[in-house]
């Protein structure tokens, strides 16, 4: 078996190991938690081998400025299990899968083109690997720091987090819409029973009730906008081979009795396909955006056509005529030998004039085809353009609130107060990115001049605002969780705001924040688990000088809070330092001035304010603490805490001082969506 097909199984197994230890670990008992350890650490060792063999197969791409590097315009997938080219070979690749789940069309599609089908479609690049990664390696804390919070029924709460993990991550992996909305719907399930069960507070219920209405209500509009996009943007297939066209306006023959052979040459619309492969779509909406210039491309090729073969006419009727000229002397000198030769030519000029009259009569008719279809073009352009407003709203209902993006992110408070803080752990650093990684893997491609056009002027107004707005709801927050969550929101904003620059340092800081934030804010709720464990509280009121107290816990604290912060030399500073630069070269329609930057560099200000007053207020002042909830002596963070924390700490660390490996990585697919974002910015005025 060949290395691709070894990583094939792998990248499959990363979603089908937590799914079967879902089922597993609820049988295990007191067991549970041992088992859920090791299977987490299984898991992680799986996602090192595809991060390791996937680094350089991406790297070879990023170094290729042709076929798949920097003209590219959609998504090249790789170790895709299934993959079509399989079938001759285990050592290629086409990016394609034959893992069909549900055939919608009677006529299957040629293999490995696009069909009307809904299929298995999972893959590794540059936008999905790390966020998988990421995924893999933050349930190993969550399991550590939920050891002995976690005593009733720990087996289900396990196998939920288990359950939890694997919509994660096979919302990441998949290249089928379809699919990605089934993965994504799913992380529904288990987060609702997680809050509701093992809730900390009496509105636990509650809390997960609005959660699960909120985000169903979102994503039942996604799924609408998902299905817009597939219905309004078919693939364009040859209508005689059945494979995908690069033009919306194909040459065909046709019946004609004029022609010798029987047959002329016509420009017809291409025959549409639907489909649900991610990639396909992506050609399909470039396609119809273009359609009115392809379509001239089609008229100035019969132009052409139809000039040389004019000229070819023009110069046999002259080359005729002055061979009639030399027939007519020829008689006039009477010399048969000279008379033949000149018939001859003669006749030799004539069928050569008519050949070249039939083929002027093929030019006329396929000049005229493409200037008959070129009306219908510009329709089927308008049309896209029409519906892409329309569809761009529906697809960002789900992720606005998912993210979530001010006024929708209501939900938030309560679910966060009241979750476990294993569970919070996973909403802020893992749940939150969906809603960025699904505007950035469906939105920006699939509604590209609606992005463009809105996104900024309209989604951006809104996470600016809730940056500001979240930053001062943390500062007056009362208790350290609801601080940490206000924050998410603050910073998740700022992300949005670089989504929307559209523009390739924007987007490599988005993508790589979304790897910073997820630690960085999952590993301050983790630090509140010492809190929780030891007093039961997490109000900072209640705290105070517990540096001299707790030495190793304010270290760890405070690296995890700079981190946050963005300080330099810590993970958050170079995401952070790349949406700005993105956010000061917007080059948008529909965007004046600097505001943009100059909101979010006020948020990352304001994120200093309340992060260094937090630190302040629990950790120095005088020494204060509430009563335990605990009859053994309270100690500083014990092994398994220091080795939550400092894992954490340590990859904040990491990732702030080398932080390239992960820019090469992503640069293949934000170079993808730059060269998106360049198009649709020429076509909106």
């Amino acid at each position: 078996m060949s290395i691709n097909a070894v990583l094939r199984l792998v990248v499959l197994l990363l979603v089908l190991m937590p799914l079967a230890s879902a089922l597993l670990v609820p049988w295990l008992g007191r067991f549970a938690r041992r088992t859920a350890m090791i299977l987490a650490l299984v898991h992680v060792g799986l996602t090192a081998a595809v991060v390791a063999m996937a680094i350089p197969t991406i790297a070879l791409r990023a170094e290729d400025d042709t076929g798949r590097g920097s003209n590219s315009m959609a998504f090249q997938p790789e170790f895709v299990p299934g993959d079509t080219y399989a079938r001759f070979n285990d050592d290629g690749s086409e990016g394609r899968t034959r893992w069909t789940l549900l055939r919608l069309s009677a006529n299957p599609a040629p293999v490995g083109q696009p069909g009307t089908s809904i299929q298995f479609f999972l893959g590794i690049d540059g936008l999905n690997l790390w966020l998988v990664a990421l995924a893999s390696f933050m349930l190993v804390p969550v399991v550590l720091i939920s050891w002995n919070t976690v005593t009733d029924k720990p087996g289900a709460y396990y196998g939920l987090l288990f359950l939890l993990q694997a919509g994660l991550i096979g919302c990441f992996l998949a290249f089928d819409v379809i699919l990605f909305y089934v993965f994504f719907e799913l992380t529904l399930i288990p987060a609702f029973f997680l809050i509701g069960r093992w809730g900390v507070g009496s509105g636990r219920r509650d809390a997960a009730r609005k959660f699960f209405l909120y985000t169903l209500a979102g994503s039942l509009l996604t799924l609408l906008g998902i299905v817009g996009v597939v219905l309004t943007n078919p693939v364009p297939v040859h209508p005689e081979t059945g494979f995908s066209t690069q033009s919306i306006l194909v040459k065909v023959e046709v019946p004609d009795d004029s022609s010798p052979t029987g047959k002329a040459r016509e420009f017809v619309l291409a025959q549409r396909v639907h489909t649900f492969s991610l990639p396909d779509l992506m050609t399909a909406v470039t396609r119809w955006l273009t359609a009115e210039k392809t379509a001239r491309a089609a008229l100035a090729e019969a132009q052409r056509e139809l000039e040389l073969a004019q000229s070819l006419v023009r110069a046999g009727e002259r080359e005729l005529a002055q061979r009639r000229a030399a027939l007519e002397a020829a008689r006039q000198g009477k010399d048969p030998q000279a008379i033949r030769t000149a018939e001859a030519a003669v006749q030799q000029s004539v069928q050569m004039l008519n050949n070249w009259r039939v083929d002027f009569n093929a030019a006329v008719r396929l000049y005229d085809s493409a200037v008959k279809l070129l009306p219908e073009a510009e329709r089927l352009q308008a049309n896209a353009y029409h519906w892409q407003f329309w569809l761009f709203v529906a697809l960002m209902a789900g992720f606005m609130v998912k993210v979530p993006i001010w006024p929708f992110h209501t939900w938030l408070p309560a679910a966060y107060s009241e979750a476990p803080l294993g569970v919070v752990m996973l909403l802020s650093g893992l749940m939150a990115k969906l809603g960025t990684f699904g505007i950035v893997r469906l939105v920006l491609p699939l509604v590209p001049d609606a992005a463009m056009q809105y996104g900024l002027p309209v989604i951006g107004v809104l996470a600016s605002f809730g940056i500001v707005y979240a930053a001062f709801c943390a500062y007056a927050s009362k208790d350290m969780k609801l601080l940490i969550a206000y924050s998410s929101v603050s910073h998740l904003g700022f992300l949005v705001l670089g989504i929307f620059a559209f523009n390739s340092e924007g987007l490599s800081g988005a993508v790589l924040h979304m790897i910073n934030h997820g630690l960085s804010t999952g590993a301050l709720f983790a630090v509140l688990s010492f809190f929780t464990s030891r007093y039961g509280t997490t109000e900072m009121a209640r705290f105070g000088g517990l540096m001299g107290r707790f030495p190793v816990l304010a270290v760890l604290t405070f690296v995890l809070a700079l981190a946050s912060v963005g300080l330099p030399g810590l993970n958050n500073f170079v995401s952070e330092m790349l949406l700005l630069a993105g956010l000061f070269h917007t080059n948008n329609p529909n965007v004046t001035n600097l505001w943009p930057a100059v909101v979010a560099a006020f948020g990352i200000f304001l994120g200093a304010w309340y992060t260094l007053t937090l630190l302040q207020r629990v950790f120095f002042n005088p020494l204060k603490e509430p009563p335990p909830i605990i009859t053994t002596p309270i100690t500083d963070v014990n092994n398994r805490e220091f080795y939550a924390l400092g894992l954490l700490a340590m990859l904040c660390l990491v990732l702030g001082l080398f932080p390239q490996l992960l820019l090469d990585t992503i640069k293949p697919e934000v170079q993808i969506l730059a060269n998106i974002g360049d198009a649709a910015r020429s076509r909106v005025p």
